[in-house]
């Protein structure tokens, strides 16, 4: 997944009824607050959607996150023999000579380099230096995967021609690779926007309050309809993923403050969440995954109380569910691919 430039989170909550205060109760503050993600959202509960999905349905789909232990995205997904390390890239002579079932055996950044006419495989070398054949399994780009498949349209497989004129075939797991590489080391975002830390170590510290997570998630996936991402592992691995669709009920409510509710709170409303995210899919294939029994859609359940002011907004919030996410995050599409990737908008499915 990869464990990506964040700090700190999670300790133990219980369930049941109202429990004993943690940092994340009460109000939000400092990194938990919602004004990180947005300044105009709606924070009226009764205005905000119980059911939300994102509107585009080409988008968030299922992809590798391409493990780092197997290579990163110098894996030969589609050759007989699968392998990242130690590849005998083909020189421009053999590459001019070799069929298209052979090209097409390559790894997505052998076949890039080609593309480009780069017989010295300058992406398959920077991977190289993202790739540990001693990583942690779960460690790889879901970083990249996640935004990628977030902000652009499922890719279909292309086949482009080179300054050679060798015509190099690429599959869908092949541009989403590649996509996937560009957001997690090539993307020189201006502003990326996240709400929570990463947990670090065996001991982590609660820091996503719920009812900051509830507006985030009716905004942005029920108002917006454009979804955001979560690490949604409270343990110190991360495992960024899309959120895609929710579906919210009412529990109970309660017409008074407790001793934990946040000042100015009259009501507090205690609330069940069906969360839907994308899952990765580790079966590369060479069309697309949409719509097939190979797109993973996996939900979470989440119990939290929110609450509520005289004006019907949600002030603060408290998890009763053991299960919440870490940290919650939001990346831009990229607008011009730029660098030793700039063909890349010739292989995506955006226009």
């Amino acid at each position: 997944m990869q464990w990506m430039s964040f700090i700190v989170l999670n300790f133990v909550l219980m369930s049941g009824a109202f429990s004993a205060p943690l940092g994340i109760d009460h109000e939000w503050d400092g990194v938990s607050d919602p004004l990180i993600m947005s300044s105009t959202f709606e924070r009226n509960f009764a205005k905000m959607p119980l059911v939300g999905k994102v509107g585009d349905p080409e988008k968030f789909w299922s992809g590798d996150y391409w493990a780092l232990y197997l290579g990163n995205i110098n894996y030969r997904w589609n050759a007989p023999y699968k392998t990242g390390y130690n590849l005998r890239s083909p020189n421009r002579q053999r590459a001019m000579s070799m069929s298209q079932a052979e090209l097409a055996e390559l790894a997505p950044s052998e076949k890039y380099d080609l593309l480009t006419g780069r017989y010295d495989y300058p992406l398959r070398n920077d991977v190289y230096d993202h790739s540990y054949p001693r990583a942690a399994e779960w460690e790889g780009i879901c970083h990249g995967w996640a935004p990628a498949t977030m902000n652009h349209k499922e890719p279909k497989p292309k086949t482009l021609t080179n300054p050679e004129g060798i015509k190099i075939p690429f599959g869908s797991s092949d541009i989403k690779a590649l996509l996937s590489y560009y957001y997690a080391y090539k993307y020189e975002v201006e502003s990326t926007y996240q709400m929570g830390e990463r947990c670090y170590g065996r001991r982590c510290y609660e820091d996503l309050n719920a009812g900051a997570f509830h507006i985030v998630l009716a905004n942005k996936v029920g108002i917006e309809k454009v979804g955001f991402l979560g690490d949604i592992d409270r343990t110190a691995e991360v495992w960024n993923h899309p959120i895609s669709a929710y579906s919210t009920s009412v529990v109970s409510t309660f017409n008074s403050p407790t001793r934990y509710s946040a000042y100015g709170t009259v009501k507090v409303v205690r609330v069940r969440t069906e969360m839907t995210y994308v899952d990765e899919s580790e079966k590369n294939t060479w069309l697309p995954l949409l719509g097939t029994a190979d797109q993973i859609n996996k939900v979470k359940l989440y119990e939290y109380y929110l609450d509520i002011n005289a004006k019907e907004e949600i002030i603060g919030g408290e998890w009763i569910s053991a299960e919440r996410p870490d940290f919650l995050w939001t990346v831009p599409k990229v607008q011009k691919f730029e660098g030793m990737m700039s063909r890349l908008s010739e292989l995506t499915n955006d226009k």
